[in-house]
C-alpha cells in the first residue's frame, strides 16, 4: 500500500512538472584527462608485475543537458589495443523536480561522504538481481531531500523494485546526512559528516545494512574517514581510511596521495595499504586536465 502511495505521488509530480517546465539547449562539456603513471606492487600484493600505463590513467567524458535530458558518456579502456569501450554513466530525464532514468548510484548511500579515492562510497542497494545503478525515478522534496523508486536490472528475472530516500543538511561549513531503503530482501542506512576546518576537510561515515536475497543475505558494516588538506595552493594531501566491520578478517585499509600542480601539469604519489584499500601498491604519475 505505502508503495501505491509513493508512486502516486511521483506520477502526480511528474505531470505538474512537466507541464512547467520549458526546453533549452546547451552545448556539450567535454571533459578528462590524460598522463601518465607507474605503479609498484609490495606486500601480499608483490607478486603482481609492476606497471608503467599511459593508457588507463585517462579518460574523456562527455555531458550533455538540454534542460529535459541530461548524458554523461564516458570513454574507457582496457588498455589493449583497440580495447576502448562507449558507456553511459548517467543518462536521465529531468521534469521540474522529478528525474528518471539511470542514475549510476543508489539514493541510499547519498549521506556517505568524501570516500570516493578509496572506492568506498557507503552501503548501496543490492539485491542477488543486482544493484540499482541503471534504473531510477527520483523527486527532489526540498533542498537536500530526495526520495526514489529504485529497480535491479536482470535479464534472466524479474526487477526487484524499492524506495530509497536521503537527506543532506548544507549548513556554514558543514554537511550532515542521513539516507537509506530497502528493496528486496535488501537494505541501507548510512549516514555522514563532513566540516572544514581552515585549509582541512573532514569526512566521518558510517553504513550498514543487508545484502542478497533470502535464504543468501549477507550482513554488511563499514567506516569511513577522510581529510583532505590543502598544504599550500598547489600541494593537497588527502588521507583516507576505510574498515569493513562484518567481513571474516574485518579487513583495513589506508589510501593517501600528494597532488602538486605545476602550470598544466599534475603530478601525484599514491599509497595504497591494506586489503580493504584494494591492493598494496605505490603510484607515482603526471596528468593534465582538459
Amino acid at each position: 500500500m505505502k508503495a501505491i502511495k509513493l508512486a502516486s505521488v511521483f506520477a502526480v509530480s511528474a505531470v505538474a512538472a512537466a507541464v512547467s517546465t520549458s526546453t533549452f539547449a546547451a552545448e556539450p562539456v567535454f571533459s578528462g584527462e590524460a598522463g601518465l603513471e607507474y605503479t609498484s606492487y609490495y606486500g601480499d600484493s608483490k607478486a603482481k608485475n609492476d606497471l608503467a600505463d599511459g593508457t588507463d590513467v585517462g579518460e574523456v567524458e562527455l555531458s550533455i543537458d538540454t534542460g529535459i535530458v541530461y548524458a554523461e558518456i564516458e570513454v574507457a579502456t582496457t588498455g589493449a589495443d583497440e580495447g576502448t569501450s562507449v558507456n553511459f554513466e548517467k543518462l536521465y530525464v529531468k521534469q521540474g523536480a522529478v528525474s528518471f532514468g539511470r542514475f549510476d548510484g543508489s539514493v541510499a548511500a547519498n549521506a556517505f561522504m568524501g570516500m570516493d579515492e578509496i572506492g568506498y562510497t557507503g552501503i548501496d542497494l543490492r539485491t542477488a538481481q543486482g544493484d540499482t545503478d541503471n534504473t531510477g525515478l527520483r523527486y527532489a522534496v526540498a533542498p537536500g531531500l530526495t526520495v526514489a523508486l529504485e529497480a535491479t536490472t536482470n535479464s534472466t528475472d524479474d526487477s526487484d523494485v524499492g524506495a530509497a530516500i536521503s537527506y543532506v543538511a548544507d549548513l556554514e561549513g558543514i554537511k550532515l546526512g542521513i539516507s537509506g531503503g530497502a528493496i528486496g530482501d535488501a537494505n541501507a542506512v548510512n549516514v555522514g559528516a563532513q566540516f572544514n576546518a581552515g585549509p582541512a576537510t573532514f569526512s566521518l561515515n558510517y553504513g550498514t545494512g543487508e545484502r542478497g536475497t533470502d535464504p543468501a543475505t549477507t550482513d554488511v558494516e563499514e567506516v569511513g574517514f577522510g581529510i583532505e588538506f590543502a598544504a599550500t595552493e598547489a600541494l593537497t594531501l588527502t588521507l583516507q581510511y576505510a574498515k569493513d566491520l562484518e567481513g571474516v578478517n574485518e579487513e583495513d585499509g589506508t589510501y593517501f596521495v600528494a597532488s602538486y600542480g605545476a602550470g598544466d601539469l599534475t603530478y601525484y604519489f599514491e599509497n595504497y595499504n591494506g586489503v580493504y584499500a584494494g591492493v598494496e601498491k605505490n603510484v607515482l604519475g603526471v596528468t593534465a586536465s582538459f
